[in-house]
C-alpha cells in the first residue's frame, strides 16, 4: 500500500509549525516504506502541463535534432541521453528509454557550453524545476525534524550550489525492439543518488519494492506527486530513513515521467550522521562523496 499524505499549500508558504506537521505526518512512512504521494502540494498544475507539453514537443523532433544537445560529462551531463545510451548497473544491456536533464551546474568541472544552450527548450519546466525545489527543501526540512535534529540540520549541505536536477522522460511501446533489450523492464532496479525524487507520470510504469520484496505498481493520481527517498537521507540517518528501490516495468503506452532529483552541494560527503550513531548504532554505511563518487558512476554508465 502507498500512503497518501496531504500538504499544508506550496512549500514556499510553510512555517517551522507546518514542517513540524509534516515531520508527524511523513515520518513513519519515510520509516517503513520510504515512498508515499503528496496532495495539496501548490504547484499549479496547468504548469505541470506545460511541463509535459514541452518534453512531447522534444522527443517528437528528428534525431539530428536531438542529438545536438547529447549528454556527455563535457556538459555535466545535462542534455539527452538518447535510446539505448545509458548503460544498465544490474544486468549488461542499456536503459530502454530517452531522458533529458536540465539543472544546476558547478564551477568545480568543466562545461563546455552554457546550462542556458541545454535549458532553451524547455522554459516552462525551468519554472516547474523551481516550484520543485521549494518543496525538496521543505520535506528535506520535515525529515531532519523527524530524525530529532534541527529543521535547517541539512541546510549547510545546499548552499554553495546544489546540484538540483530534473529529468524529462519517454518510454516509447517500440523502444525495447529498437534497443534489442530483453530485460523485461524499461529501467533497471535501483536506489537514487539523491536525497530525495519527486516525480509525475502521464501513465502507469514506476513500480517500487516494499520492504518485503514486493513490487509495488504506482498509480497516477490526478493532483499528486510521487515522493521518494534516495540514497542520501538513507546514509545521513543511518538507515532510519529508507531508500526506495524503484524501476519502470515494460510499459503498454508510450509514457513520459518528469522527475526531480533533489541533491547536495558537489563534493559534499555525505556519511552516518553522529548524532544518529553511536556504540549501539555504528555507522552501516561508508562515506560517499556526492561530486566525485558521483561523477564517476555516471561516467560508467554514460561514458564521456
Amino acid at each position: 500500500m502507498i500512503p497518501h499524505v496531504q500538504l499544508p499549500g506550496h512549500a514556499a508558504d510553510w512555517t517551522s509549525k507546518d514542517r513540524a506537521q509534516v515531520a508527524a505526518d511523513i515520518g513513519g512512512d519515510l520509516r517503513l516504506k520510504g515512498f508515499l504521494f503528496v496532495h495539496n502540494h501548490g504547484i499549479p498544475t496547468g504548469l505541470i502541463r506545460d511541463a509535459y507539453d514541452e518534453t512531447q514537443r522534444f522527443y517528437r523532433l528528428p534525431q539530428a535534432e536531438k542529438s545536438r544537445y547529447d549528454a556527455t560529462e563535457r556538459s555535466q551531463f545535462l542534455g539527452y541521453r538518447g535510446l539505448g545510451r545509458e548503460r544498465s548497473r544490474t544486468h549488461g544491456g542499456t536503459e530502454v528509454c530517452e531522458q533529458y536533464r536540465v539543472g544546476h551546474t558547478t564551477g568545480e568541472l568543466p562545461l563546455h557550453a552554457p546550462a542556458d544552450f541545454y535549458h532553451a527548450p524547455f522554459p516552462k519546466s525551468l519554472e516547474f524545476f523551481t516550484h520543485l525545489t521549494h518543496l525538496g527543501d521543505a520535506v528535506l526540512a520535515a525529515c531532519a525534524l523527524d530524525l530529532g535534529l534541527e529543521e535547517n540540520a541539512f541546510t549547510a549541505y545546499l548552499t554553495g550550489g546544489p546540484l538540483h536536477r530534473l529529468g524529462l522522460n519517454h518510454y516509447g511501446t517500440s523502444h525495447p525492439s529498437a534497443a534489442a533489450s530483453r530485460a523485461g523492464y524499461a529501467m533497471s532496479p535501483h536506489i537514487d543518488l539523491s536525497l530525495l525524487t519527486i516525480l509525475d507520470q502521464d501513465a502507469p510504469g514506476l513500480q517500487v519494492r516494499d520492504r518485503d520484496g514486493r513490487w509495488l505498481e504506482v498509480p497516477t493520481v490526478p493532483g499528486a506527486l510521487f515522493l521518494f527517498l534516495g540514497d542520501y537521507v538513507q546514509r545521513w540517518s543511518n538507515g532510519l530513513h529508507r531508500a526506495a528501490p524503484h524501476r519502470v516495468r515494460t510499459v503498454l503506452r508510450d509514457r513520459m515521467s518528469i522527475q526531480y532529483k533533489h541533491r547536495p552541494d558537489y563534493g559534499v560527503v555525505v556519511r552516518p550522521l553522529d548524532a544518529l550513531t553511536g556504540p549501539a548504532d555504528p555507522p552501516a554505511y561508508a562515506p560517499l562523496d556526492t561530486g566525485a563518487d558521483y561523477v564517476a558512476v555516471l561516467r560508467s554508465i554514460l561514458g564521456g
